[in-house]
């Protein structure tokens, strides 16, 4: 799961495939026609593009688009977010209003859904009553056998306390999926959250603590006992961050593939409870797990053995409410946007009541949304285009591969082994998961924690998956999110529909728009194949080692230049990027829009039009086109592996010898200039 290559950090888990379906048409009842375009682009030639041609290209629209108070950034993602968000509201608003002797049982349980979202009342009056019978649980915790047990038990039922428990396919074998167990018992966003020391990060540590306390005292304590709880709660977690890999070393495949049999388990780690997590109802049979670190287990098997079990209870207590706060009633869900949304994120109000429960039916049940927003809402020429951009994209990328002048023939006939048995999927699946036994209440957080519970066993990570062969039709994403990911352990890219529209892909607009745009897009996830990580896993998914020493080390060579060029671009002042935590996704960027570039040329014929040629480069740097927080930069810069937008702009052009060709205007002593020996060139 964490291994999937995304062009933007944003996941949701997301149901997964099952039962056939027609292909939608685009017919239905659409309430949101894509925006009218803007238009094409507005320069400000008061800044030179050699300067900062992200700006040039960007600044007009910037400057009209100021941040919504209930957004951490506005910019071309999210606006198609909102368009997503404004289609599958009229969706479920409609299933909502249904009536019973009309309604089939998929429409049925979005309709359920989102009446228990919106029923507030409801939702207050419950207070903290869907999780009575797990807090007994947890208080009734007399033994180290009890506390791995009730840790089982809470992730049976849709909670995640101490780490994440999933089925993958076995990189070490991509035919068979395995059981996963990855870190987690983390209430701020990763293990350096507890560890730096500059005064923000104190200060935000200090607003966690406090944040704990809060949640307490909502749910009974005093307010001098939740003070020392907190302090209880923080402690173990911190304790717990510090068995965890950095960012940068949970990069390294060969770091987190760990793949351990029963009885290896049961003798590093006999406290975790194996034969409770490994028999879950549901599940497939599990003879092995990987996990993705092993000194993650090393922390907790300690802790499990040692910690105080009066420590576990507090902790747990509040993992397990702190979790569920988002669908609990108004105070803990105010107290969790608190801390979530306002300190770590600068966000100044809540999104609409409406919108926070779309958001979450949508992550919830992926796939009963899916399938009516691709019926209603997706272009049907959609598919058809797309999927003749990536075959044009791939074509170009392998004729480049074989006139790579760095790597030698051995590894070069394996790499485009690797690009030739590439997998696409565009705008949506070809089957459905059904939601079978899935039971919803009038509940909401019941039912959130139902529908966490039902994809725990039969989404795309199921365990119900474990020890049969690899469904080569799983959707890790579904089709309304505006995202499109590389999965190397199956060699495939996805580009779900929601994507697929303006200013990414236009069906009416000219071949440089769109190459320029979405097509850097499906160059960048196939470049994911070839990039520092992509490039450990074989045609099959296999991690194997498939380079000659000499090529490894050109390899190496060639992308030292971006992690030395990106550590220089300040994102805040005093606050650089990290050129090795976002190597991936640089070299990812600078291979999509290279390659998207000459797929373009290559499509469009030998003449060329020096209009159409600027305007590639203008479409490139206007998806990323964007207005954000600085408290949302400071959490990226931390812990996404994809570089702040502008420098996703400024920091590939210039490495491109057809971006001065373009814009010979760009000359030595330009502030963004790079001489050819420092510019990377890779693919």
């Amino acid at each position: 799961m964490k291994r999937l290559l995304l062009i933007v950090s944003l996941i949701a888990c997301l149901a997964a495939a099952g039962c056939t379906t027609p292909i939608g048409t685009g017919a239905g009842h659409p309430v949101s026609a894509t925006p009218a375009p803007q238009p094409w682009y507005t320069l400000n030639e008061s800044i030179r593009p050699g300067d900062d041609f992200y700006t040039h290209v960007n600044d007009a629209w910037q400057r009209e688009n100021p941040i919504p108070a209930d957004k951490k950034y506005v910019g071309t993602l999210t606006l198609l977010r909102d368009k997503a968000d404004e289609d599958l509201h009229a969706l479920m608003s409609r299933a909502a209003n249904a009536t019973v002797t009309t309604t089939d049982r998929n429409t049925a349980l979005i309709g359920q859904f989102y009446r228990s979202g919106m029923d507030t009342q409801a939702i207050d009056a419950e207070g903290l009553e869907t999780l009575s019978a797990d807090l007994a649980a947890i208080d009734a915790i007399g033994s180290r056998e009890d506390l791995a047990n009730v840790t089982v038990v809470l992730l049976e039922r849709g909670a995640t306390p101490l780490y994440f428990y999933l089925g993958e396919v076995n990189t070490r074998n991509t035919t068979e999926v395995i059981a996963t167990l990855w870190q987690g018992g983390l209430g701020m966003p990763d293990r350096d959250y507890y560890t730096r020391t500059d005064n923000k990060s104190v200060a935000t540590q200090e607003a966690y603590q406090d944040h704990i306390r809060k949640v307490l005292v909502l749910s009974g304590e005093s307010g001098a006992q939740a003070a020392a709880d907190a302090k209880t709660i923080y402690a173990m977690e911190k304790t717990l961050a510090l068995g965890q890999f950095t960012n940068e070393e949970n990069r390294d495949p060969q770091r987190t593939t760990n793949v351990y049999t029963l009885a290896e388990l049961k003798e590093r780690w006999p406290s975790i409870g194996w034969d409770r997590l490994t028999s879950i109802p549901g599940s497939g049979q599990v003879t092995k797990v990987n996990v993705y670190q092993p000194k993650y287990l090393d922390t907790l098997e300690k802790e499990i053995s040692t910690a105080p079990l009066a420590d576990w209870k507090l902790y747990l207590r509040y993992r397990l409410i702190d979790e569920t706060s988002p669908y609990l009633g108004a105070s803990f869900e105010e107290e969790h946007f608190a801390f979530y949304d306002r300190t770590l994120n600068g966000v100044t109000e809540m999104l609409p009541r409406w919108k926070r429960v779309v958001h979450t039916g949508d992550s919830q049940l992926g796939d009963l949304v899916g399938k009516q927003y691709v019926a209603e809402y997706v272009d049907p020429r959609t598919h058809g285009m797309v999927t003749g951009m990536f075959q044009t994209i791939r074509q170009t990328f392998d004729a480049r591969m074989g006139n790579l002048t760095w790597m030698g023939s051995a590894t070069k006939e394996r790499a485009r082994e690797k690009l030739a048995a590439m997998r696409q999927k565009i705008a949506y699946p070809d089957t459905w998961m059904d939601y079978a036994g899935l039971e919803l209440t009038g509940s909401y957080s019941g039912n959130v924690r139902a529908a966490s519970a039902y994809n725990l066993i039969h989404g795309p990570y199921g365990l119900g998956r474990i020890g049969r062969p690899v469904d080569p039709d799983v959707w890790f994403m579904s089709p309304q999110t505006v995202n499109a990911y590389y999965n190397p352990s199956t060699n495939e890219i996805v580009f779900p529909a929601a994507i697929l529209q303006p200013p990414f892909f236009d069906p009416d607009a000219d071949a440089a728009r769109n190459y320029g745009a979405l097509g850097a897009v499906v160059a960048h996830e196939m470049t994911h194949g070839f990039d520092d990580q992509g490039r450990q896993y074989d045609k099959d998914g296999n991690l194997a080692d498939w380079w000659t020493e000499e090529d490894r080390a050109q390899f190496t060579g060639r992308t030292a230049l971006l992690v030395s060029e990106y550590n220089q671009f300040e994102v805040l002042p005093g606050l650089p990027l990290n050129g090795n935590l976002t190597l991936g996704e640089n070299i990812a960027d600078l291979g999509g829009v290279t390659i998207a570039y000459h797929a373009w040329r290559s499509a469009a014929g030998p003449a060329s039009d020096p209009v159409n040629e600027r305007e590639f480069f203008y479409a490139y740097a206007q998806v990323w086109r964007e207005n954000a927080r600085e408290e949302a930069e400071r959490n990226w810069v931390y812990t996404d592996p994809h570089s702040a937008s502008k420098y996703r702009v400024n920091g590939v052009v210039f490495n491109i010898p057809e971006f001065y060709e373009t814009f010979p205007e760009i000359q030595p002593g330009d502030a963004l200039y790079r001489n050819e020996s420092e510019r990377a060139v890779i693919w």
